[in-house]
């Protein structure tokens, strides 16, 4: 007597014991890895959470110590944490599922091989944007909010802006015009970090050559010892703007340098305010201010934040 066979020509028996291996994979490997992948995501889940919350605290405890500086490293910090936490969660999930699947040598050979491939061209770069991504957290070179100036980047130049977000492996700065530009850590040779500690607040008055130097410098030295009292400001002068010298002599003109100290960011915004008051004090005893020299400033002078 013939076996009975079913619609597609498959032994009844036969295809009882492909069914039962197909049962059994799922109750073990199978379910194993839904369980694995299921968790590597909401592992993900809650490391986003933690990251979110504690972005939270860092933003309120700014607001209310007025720490920037500070804050702004600690939110690149725990960027950074969240990124690599990420990455071994998703890491030990992948190694794990490859293990439980049991996949005999000869097909994770060529596996091996690929994988092997392209970490030899993509690792040593990406090892070298992390590292350095470590260096600039640990020694605080700038953090999210931070004003910068980084380059010369080989197809922009030089990139000037906010950062908006620090990780291990890249810096994304917002110009500003508004774009976004994302660099990898490892390209960033040079930085000029114009939110930290203080900045300077430099103030060239060009004057004619037969005023009274001894004078109007006195009169300046005023002028910058007012601005930093006033109320307005003194939040925002650290140290009163002074005559620190001349800056040229030239043939009919001469160049006089006043200098101060500001919070950082503020100093084009205070800078602005000292070339008014400096134009009325010297215009009420009658010193002719000549024609301004060209800006010194080392970051575009036109932001206010």
């Amino acid at each position: 007597m013939r076996p009975s066979t079913g619609l597609l020509g498959v032994d009844a028996d036969e295809a009882e014991t492909v069914w039962d291996d197909v049962v059994d994979w799922l109750v073990h490997p199978g379910l194993t890895v839904l369980l694995i992948l299921l968790g590597a995501f909401f592992a993900t889940r809650v490391v986003n959470l933690i990251a979110r919350r504690q972005m939270r605290r860092v933003d309120a405890r700014a607001r209310a110590e007025e720490g920037a500086a500070m804050a702004g490293h600690q939110r690149a910090l725990v960027g950074a944490l969240r990124w690599a936490a990420n990455f071994v969660v998703v890491f030990v999930a992948v190694i794990w599922v490859l293990l439980e699947l049991n996949l005999p040598a000869a097909a994770l050979l060529p596996l091996a091989s690929a994988v092997g491939v392209g970490l030899g061209f993509g690792a040593q770069r990406i090892v070298g944007d992390v590292l350095a991504g470590i260096f600039i957290l640990s020694e605080r070179q700038f953090g999210v909010g931070d004003l910068v100036k980084i380059g010369p980047l080989m197809a922009v130049g030089w990139v000037e802006g906010h950062v908006e977000e620090l990780t291990l492996r890249v810096t994304k700065v917002r110009t500003y015009d508004g774009d976004l530009v994302t660099i990898a850590n490892g390209e960033l040779r040079q930085t000029v970090n114009a939110s930290r500690d203080w900045a300077r607040v430099l103030v060239i008055v060009p004057l004619a050559r037969d005023v009274d130097v001894e004078a109007v410098a006195t009169r300046l030295d005023l002028v910058g010892q007012r601005f930093a009292a006033d109320p307005a400001w003194s939040e925002v002068i650290l140290e009163a703007p002074k005559v620190g010298g001349l800056e040229d002599l030239g043939a009919d003109s001469i160049q006089m340098r006043v200098v101060g100290r500001s919070v950082p960011g503020q100093q084009w915004k205070a800078a602005r305010e000292l070339r008014r008051r400096i134009v009325l004090a010297l215009r009420e005893v009658d010193v002719e201010v000549r024609a301004a020299p060209a800006a010194h400033d080392d970051l575009a002078a036109d932001t206010d934040d």
